[in-house]
């Protein structure tokens, strides 16, 4: 019956032709070509009429040219197999994220006059929320009441997530709010996009308030819900409130599972809390919950990050004999250490292991090696690597091309480096605000005033600019002799919204002391403390050391006694220029003893 149509079966273009293709369910132009069936062995083709060996053949498909062969195998039988079937080969290629090709095999299924179910429906609204389409979802639930398919709570947890993903966190608020008169009992898989996407905001506390409201409505949130709040409580530094969640969850009756595990590790690690993170690793062994890949790299990458090399080495070991293989993200730990040591040799060693292994090297691996070239101005080198990277098709990200232009800053080369901060935009990446203070700050550095102030305030026209910055610019106008410039930028903070912080203030101070206007520094040291801002050791030092330089003793030793009964000490700096005093003035018996007391 089908043999006529089956001989002009699908030609799929591959993935990334497909890519440009226009996504529409409703697009009567077919997104593939015709060509005729794949060839099958008599044995293939009396095995294709076999549930278990069509279920068994979709569930060890490798990649998405696979599918595609199989769908062509599947749609040129006589009679056409059940739509679980292709159910399950659809889905296959869903977990693929090949959501278009999806979409374009559904849309052929049912050129061949095959009815749509539920189950594939779903599949079309889940591919169309993934691509960012998540109108058109809405727009297949109007066709499922209008051919007389019954949404379910799957088609709705699945619209809820495709808002979610596109950040429309308060329209997917409201849709699981209003499921309830609708006939549907919202779940886990409900809130768990709505918790993932306030979480993803910023805005731990809402979720947190969301499954409050969970628990006093009787409903009991599966354990991936409770590791969404957890990941993002420890994300935010709120580990301690992360660890009383998990009591609380488990509580109740709600067995942890690795992800809740990891999630907790990971924020004790990051906190140094290393007794914590062995206690944790210790309770998950003894209920069968094994470290994986994943907790493995997390301890590596903390311990790299302490300088804890042996002991990261240690883990390294115990993850090999355990059979687990190191993984891209594993042999990526090791060169960011050694990239932040500047052991630049070290890390282009493990780089080469992994070519030799066949590991796939990402972006993080090339960004990694290029910053640490960077810092140490091997720009020729960082330049290779970046040369290699785009060979590859791997992507830009905002964290190398800072890199470079860090690089260029440090060798010299600025108005490079403006360049590339200038065009970052043609490769579809932004500046962040690391970005923007790493381009100032080389601009100001290499002596480029005009250039760095006409570039900050077009930042200021255009972007969201923190204390960090300003910090940048006023240190800067500083060097530059702009003292007037400096102390009206200062002034201006309130008004954008901004408090200064004890670096500001040492800053101004530092400038002020070094134009000599030390009553103006000292106004400035007072108001710090009137506004909550406490000075630090680096305000004293700075503030003393003006005073010396200016031969002003009394007010030196006046204050070297208010760091001193605030626990602070002074820096080299600071005691150079008691020590060159003190040598100058030895007839001084008063200042002389004060100064063998604080040195």
């Amino acid at each position: 019956m089908f043999r006529g149509r089956t001989c002009a079966s699908l030609r799929f273009l591959r993935y990334h032709h497909l890519q440009q293709i226009q996504v529409g369910i409703f697009n009567p132009k077919p997104s593939f070509l015709l060509h005729s069936h794949p060839y099958c062995s008599t044995i293939e083709i009396e095995a294709m009429k076999h549930k278990s060996y069509r279920v068994s053949c979709i569930r060890n498909l490798k990649n998405v040219d696979s599918a595609l062969r199989f769908f062509n195998r599947m749609v040129s039988m006589n009679c056409l197999p059940c739509m679980s079937d292709f159910t399950l080969l659809f889905s296959s290629i869903v977990k693929m994220k090949h959501y278009t090709v999806a979409i374009s095999l559904i849309k052929y299924l049912f050129s061949l006059g095959v009815k749509s179910d539920i189950f594939i429906l779903n599949i079309v609204v889940n591919c169309l929320c993934h691509l960012n389409h998540t109108a058109f979802g809405f727009s297949v639930v109007g066709m499922m009441f209008k051919i007389g398919v019954e949404p379910d709570l799957c088609t709705f947890n699945t619209i809820v997530n495709g808002l979610c993903i596109e950040g429309n966190v308060d329209h997917a608020m409201w849709l699981a709010d209003h499921m309830d008169n609708m006939g549907y009992q919202p779940n886990s898989h409900t809130f768990g996009p709505i918790l993932l996407g306030l979480c993803k905001k910023g805005n731990t506390p809402a979720a947190i308030e969301i499954l409050r409201k969970m628990e006093a409505r009787n409903f009991i949130p599966q354990v991936f819900v409770y590791n969404i709040v957890l990941d993002a409580l420890c994300k935010d530094g709120l580990v301690d409130e992360a660890l009383s969640l998990f009591l609380e969850m488990t509580t109740k009756g709600i067995q942890p599972d690795t992800i809740t595990y990891n999630c907790l590790i990971q924020g004790l690690c990051t906190f140094s809390r290393w007794q914590e993170a062995a206690s944790f690793l210790s309770e998950r062994k003894l209920k069968g919950i094994m470290p994986d890949m994943h907790t493995f790299n997390i301890l590596m990458d903390a311990l790299y990050k302490e300088g804890k090399i042996s002991s990261a080495r240690a883990v390294l070991g115990q993850m090999v004999r355990v059979g687990e293989e190191p993984d891209v993200v594993t042999y990526n730990s090791i060169i960011a250490s050694y990239c932040s040591q500047n052991q630049m040799e070290k890390a282009m060693e493990v780089f080469d292991l992994m070519v030799h292994k066949g590991c796939q090297l990402d972006s993080n691996t090339y960004t990694s090696l290029i910053h640490g070239w960077c810092k140490i101005k091997s720009i020729n080198k960082a330049i290779y690597l970046l040369n290699e990277m785009i060979n590859k098709g791997l992507n830009l990200d905002v964290v190398t091309w800072t890199a470079l232009i860090d690089g260029f800053c440090k060798v010299g080369k600025p108005l490079l480096a403006k360049e590339l901060f200038l065009t970052m935009h043609e490769f579809g990446q932004h500046p962040n605000l690391q970005t923007c203070g790493t381009i100032l700050d080389g601009l100001f550095r290499c002596h480029l005033f005009s250039d760095a102030i006409s570039l900050f305030r077009e930042m200021e026209n255009n972007l969201d600019l923190n204390i960090v910055i300003y910090c940048i610019v006023l240190d800067g106008m500083y060097h530059a002799g702009k003292l007037d410039d400096a102390r009206e930028l200062f002034s201006s903070l309130p008004g954008k919204g901004l408090k200064p912080n004890d670096y500001v203030y040492t800053i101004m101070i530092k400038g002020l002391c070094n134009e000599g206007l030390l009553l103006d520094a000292e106004e400035l040291l007072m108001n710090m403390e009137e506004v909550g801002c406490l000075p630090n050791s680096c305000t004293y030092n700075v503030f003393v050391q003006g005073l010396l330089r200016r031969n002003d003793v009394p007010r030196s030793i006046k204050y070297l006694q208010i760091m001193r009964d605030k626990g602070f000490t002074g820096d080299a700096t600071t005691t150079e220029l008691l020590l060159d005093y003190f040598s100058a003035h030895k007839g001084d018996n008063a200042f002389q003893e004060f100064v063998q007391k604080i040195v």
